[in-house]
């Protein structure tokens, strides 16, 4: 190996942390603004001022707007997978997250439909990135008995940028207006970038801040607990032959467009149909998100003690639709909200341990193609879910049969979750 880094030559008595703090750490900033940026749509959707000045009307509209971004966030997963393999996750994180700091301005300048969907199209591009960036440096950074803890760390960040970000872009859209949500957003994705760049290197070898200590620590527990080390995880072909890669797909896809569905028009939903007042809508939201983080690092925690992470999976998808059917059909808004932050505190967690077993599948040399192809697939399903949600309700003038329809995904993940426990994920 060619150690461009010298610390590794005069190792200290103790071992470094520096995947946590300089990996983990980057990556859940970059998630937690990259949330908030993507989010940002969600609150504005029940703005009524953003509504007007936009000309928007009628919720296939709305949902078409959280759709364009699935769309290229999906096309730009694949493209940046490859990209990642090829030129490393600290180029590609570069470009993307300049991308999409430039497609925030162009938000926040927009003054039409067509112009907000474009600023939707390029951010989706942009953040594209993310998931094969992030699963090319946990896979790079991370031995296998602590990439669950890792990816839970990082992907918490999808559940702080709501609790952050969905009351802040609240009371900046109240107060100074919508616009100027776009333009801070903008500018702590500069930040973010600075950030990455500063403390981020593609892998443990090339970091100023390792010793031999935490390298050798790093490379001789990637390979732990039976997982296969054969040559097809190199291939992204054979990997690509596998059943077990398509399972994960499935039930990843299966609850991304779950979440997105509902998490698009949960707050208009609550303001809707449950009498709740568009403030209050998203700190309701914002309490959703702040349960899914203390579920995420719990299931995190005991995932990786026991090495089952189906389990959990197929737990909360039950829980999830328990949850949902509850809430559509209890009048009570203070029930309806209650359900509806333990809605959302369950539905991410199911992602972030269903991307963890895709490295059971493939090895760190192919995990940013992989990923992306596992991401473009997902989120080109994704995107039926806010079209399905905003199609129900204009012809039914009622949230509740696209919800029901979404439920029926989470029902498929339960249904795989069950065979992967018995095959031991």
């Amino acid at each position: 190996m060619n150690n461009l880094n010298p610390q590794l030559h005069d190792p200290s008595g103790k071992m470094t942390n520096t995947r946590w703090f300089f990996t983990a750490f980057p990556l859940l900033v970059l998630f937690t603004v990259s949330m908030m940026d993507k989010a940002n749509i969600n609150i504005l959707l029940a703005n009524k001022p953003f509504l007007t000045d936009l000309g928007i009307d009628g919720n296939l509209v709305k949902g078409t707007l959280s759709s364009i971004f699935l769309v290229t966030y999906a096309f730009g997963q694949l493209a940046w997978g490859f990209i990642v393999d090829k030129i490393g996750a600290l180029r590609s994180g570069f470009i993307g997250i300049a991308l999409w700091a430039f497609a925030m301005v162009l938000g926040g300048m927009a003054d039409s439909i067509s112009a907000i969907l474009w600023s939707r199209a390029i951010l989706g591009i942009g953040e594209g990135v993310l998931y094969p960036m992030a699963l090319k440096l946990t896979s790079s950074w991370f031995p296998q008995n602590e990439q669950a803890k890792a990816q839970t760390t990082w992907y918490n960040g999808n559940a702080i940028g709501p609790v952050l970000g969905l009351p802040l872009i609240a009371i900046i859209a109240s107060t100074y207006g919508w616009r100027e949500s776009y333009f801070i957003l903008a500018a702590l994705s500069v930040v973010c970038l600075i950030l990455f760049l500063i403390m981020t290197r593609d892998n443990p070898a090339k970091h100023y801040a390792v010793n031999s200590m935490e390298l050798n620590y790093i490379q001789s527990n990637q390979k732990v607990g039976g997982t296969p080390t054969t040559a097809s995880k190199d291939n992204v072909k054979a990997v690509l032959a596998s059943p077990m890669f398509w399972i994960l797909t499935i039930v990843y896809s299966s609850i991304s467009i779950a979440y997105y569905g509902i998490s698009t028009f949960l707050p208009s939903y609550l303001t809707e149909e449950k009498g709740i007042a568009f403030v209050n809508s998203a700190v309701i939201n914002a309490g959703g998100f702040a349960l899914a983080i203390v579920v995420q690092v719990l299931a995190g925690f005991l995932s990786d003690r026991f090495m089952k992470r189906a389990i959990f999976v197929g737990g909360a998808s039950g829980l999830i639709i328990i949850f949902m059917l509850f809430s559509l059909f209890t009048a009570n808004s203070t029930v309806a909200a209650v359900l509806s932050i333990l809605l959302i505190g369950l539905l991410f967690m199911p992602a972030a341990l269903t991307m963890t077993m895709l490295h059971r599948v493939a090895s760190p040399e192919v995990m940013g193609s992989i990923s992306g192809i596992f991401g473009c697939v997902s989120y080109l399903i994704a995107a039926l879910g806010p079209m399905v949600v905003g199609l129900f309700s204009q012809m039914s003038g009622s949230y509740n049969g696209g919800f029901i329809a979404l439920l029926c995904f989470v029902a498929l993940s339960l249904f795989l979750s069950v065979f992967l426990v018995r095959k031991g994920y």
